[in-house]
């Protein structure tokens, strides 16, 4: 999701806070209680060390600078987008945050970086198996001593998802990024709209129905402009990944899992639900509708087979569509119209109780460390205590307000969104290019992405905030509102240490290979035994192996979280 945040520089630090405490952790009240003592408004001094500004934020006398490492990019874009919100953190918080990238893979980088020792005081965006590496090298500090008396929000703002970042002595090595439940989908089927209304919007529900509906609408449509063939479904790599766990979510599958009333899991390829997926996908081969190259497309290149008009369904993430699609055309063809986009579907097999379309997971996909490097940990993680809380995610998650161009401006207590801003998100002409430069998101550590607690209703993706007002938003969370679960509990990583993980790169590489092979099989009959050759290749290859570990710690973490 692409958000846009601008940013007001807002001049000097205050000098002299009015009188009226804040609160010790830095929670700021909610703005409706704006006008209260402990609304975040400017307080009196406190003691002669710290004096709140007006975010809540207890202003330190002596800069507070957090380094922090934060995978692969692009280092000069990033000194870029970082230059406003890192001004406006030094002026009214006197906080100076770096953000350091490098384009290089990040697990090639971690590795030089245990090698050397040379690494910053705070590493974000690890997966559970990253994280676990440099923990068990003694790298990382444990928070959980900090807690209490610097950092108590973060308890507080986790709530029951607190305890499930202990480790099995009850300590807290590592803090969530990008954690929380935003209930609104993330990936479904997609369909040509104009192109569907054109034929009449006939209705379809099934996996069926819509092969039947792709299939006429590729017959209307066989070339592009160019005169390029056309596909009614297209993919990119890897298969496994992008499509496999939306389709199995239409047979009411989990992630690619089927998850039993006792937590057994059992991988798609070994439950009745995976071999019709797969016979799905191969009568759409078969039929000549599916991109040949979907098992070796990358992204750019199924997004240029997209934007030039070439594909007419998807399977997966709701954002590639758009981004593929219409915010391409209205950008290019000056004839283009509101309704040449793709909307986003439910599909649902008659044997499946839900279509299971978009997994939620609340204790999010990336993880915060603060390193052996850190000579005040403590100074961080007051950051992170205010950080956490709704303001300080409104701030990291939306870019500075009172700008020219910022979509949220701040004053007396109060936040407003810009009315002009807002009206070009929710008509979708909004110009996200230059958006990322007003900072937003740019030093995301700790922050959440549900609805926030103190209105209820604000996100941290503040291009998500209207989308009861937003036309094709609403339409696309009408159409999914049943197909969103929570999978927290089944986000499961193989520890980098365990020799199992090499055994689930090897099986998720040849799932690949195999599927692409049951799926671009010439008959059907041949389909299915291409698919159970490859059930029986994964499962000798160490894949029931796999399936076993995942239960015993579903089944952990049923009885302990």
């Amino acid at each position: 999701m692409k958000k846009i945040i601008t940013l007001t520089l807002i001049c000097a630090l205050v000098i002299s806070m009015l009188a009226g405490c804040s609160k010790n952790n830095n929670e700021p009240s909610p703005a409706k209680n704006a006008g209260n003592a402990d609304s975040g408004n400017p307080s009196t001094d406190t003691g002669g060390e710290e004096a709140a500004n007006e975010f809540g934020w207890k202003v330190p006398k002596e800069t507070l600078e957090i380094n922090f490492y934060a995978g692969q990019d692009n280092p000069d874009t990033v000194k870029e987008n970082s230059k406003l919100m890192q001004q406006f953190l030094q002026e009214k918080f006197n906080v100076k945050m770096n953000k350091i990238v490098y384009d290089v893979d990040m697990n090639e980088k971690l590795n030089l970086m245990l090698a050397s020792g040379d690494y910053p005081e705070v590493i974000t965006m690890l997966s559970d198996e990253q994280a676990a590496k440099w923990i068990a090298q003694g790298k990382a500090i444990e928070l959980g001593q900090y807690i209490d008396e610097y950092a108590p929000n973060v308890k507080s703002q986790l709530g029951d998802l607190y305890k499930s970042f202990l480790d099995k002595d009850g300590k807290l090595y590592t803090l969530p990024s990008y954690w929380g439940i935003l209930p609104i989908p993330g990936a479904s089927g997609h369909i040509r709209y104009d192109w569907w209304t054109a034929m009449g919007s006939p209705a379809f529900s099934t996996p069926d129905e819509f092969y039947g509906i792709l299939k006429q609408m590729q017959a209307a449509h066989p070339k592009n402009s160019k005169g390029e063939k056309t596909y009614a479904l297209s993919g990119y790599a890897p298969m496994y990944k992008v499509v496999a766990p939306t389709l199995g979510g239409m047979w009411g599958l989990q992630a690619g899992y089927k998850i039993g009333q006792d937590g057994t899991n059992t991988h798609w390829i070994n439950t009745p639900e995976g071999l019709e997926m797969t016979k799905f996908m191969n009568k759409v081969y078969r039929d000549g509708m599916l991109d040949p190259d979907s098992f070796i497309n990358t992204f750019d290149d199924w997004k240029a087979k997209f934007s030039a008009e070439r594909v007419m369904g998807h399977i997966g993430s709701w954002w590639v569509s758009w981004n593929a699609g219409h915010e391409v055309w209205q950008k290019t063809n000056p004839n283009w119209k509101d309704e040449e986009r793709f909307i986003q579907v439910k599909v649902k097999a008659d044997s499946a109780e839900q279509a299971k379309l978009t997994a939620l997971n609340g204790r999010g996909s990336y993880r915060t460390i603060i390193t052996d490097k850190a000579k005040n940990p403590e100074q961080i993680m007051k950051w992170f205590n205010f950080s956490i809380t709704d303001m300080g995610t409104r701030i990291i998650g939306w870019g500075v307000p009172n700008l020219e161009n910022s979509v949220w401006t701040y004053e007396n207590g109060t936040f407003k969104w810009v009315d002009a801003m807002k009206q070009a998100i929710i008509n979708g002409t909004y110009d996200f290019t230059n958006s990322d430069k007003l900072g937003q998101g740019v030093f995301t550590l700790v922050e959440g992405v549900g609805t926030m607690k103190d209105d209820g209703k604000s996100t941290y993706w503040f291009d998500q905030n209207f989308n009861d007002e937003a036309k094709w938003k609403k339409l696309m969370n009408e159409n999914l509102k049943d197909t969103i679960y929570d999978n927290t509990l089944g986000v499961i990583q193989i520890p980098g240490n365990d020799l199992l993980a090499v055994t689930n790169t090897q099986v998720e590489e040849m799932l690949e290979t195999l599927w692409a092979k049951a799926v671009t099989s010439k008959t059907e009959e041949e389909a299915v035994k291409n698919f159970n050759d490859m059930r029986d290749k994964l499962n000798s290859s160490g894949l029931k192996d796999i399936e076993a570990f995942r239960t015993r710690e579903y089944q952990r973490r049923l009885a302990e979280w």
